[in-house]
């Protein structure tokens, strides 16, 4: 999964209920799937996946929900790092989230991963 370059996110939607689907940049740290929100605390997704506490990650055929939380911020360097060395021929983008560090979620990976 960890070579796999975007993945699929789903939440419900905070009002309707209704299946929202995004493909996103991730990255794998640890136990921990991490993905930027592109639009910081006011990305749908993000909100959609806080308010109802879950998000449900796609990769490949791979799936699994878990608990979404945002990364705390003295985790946020390691995300970025493992963000540079995955995505390394984006340079000027991730130069551009060290300046300006986007928000990130995480979701424990499921235990047989």
């Amino acid at each position: 999964m960890p070579h796999a370059q975007t993945c699929r996110i789903a939440t419900r939607g905070r009002v309707t209920g209704a299946e929202h689907v995004v493909q996103v940049w991730f990255v794998v740290v640890g136990t921990r799937f991490h993905a930027a929100s592109r639009h910081g605390l006011d990305g749908d997704w993000l909100k959609n996946a806080l308010h109802h506490g879950e998000l449900e990650v796609r990769v490949r055929r791979d799936s699994w929900t878990g608990p979404a939380s945002l990364v705390p911020p003295e985790q946020v360097a390691a995300v970025l790092d493992a963000y540079a060395e995955k995505y390394h021929q984006h340079p000027a983008i991730i130069a551009a989230w060290r300046e300006s560090p986007p928000v990130f979620v995480q979701v424990e990976l499921p235990q047989d991963s």
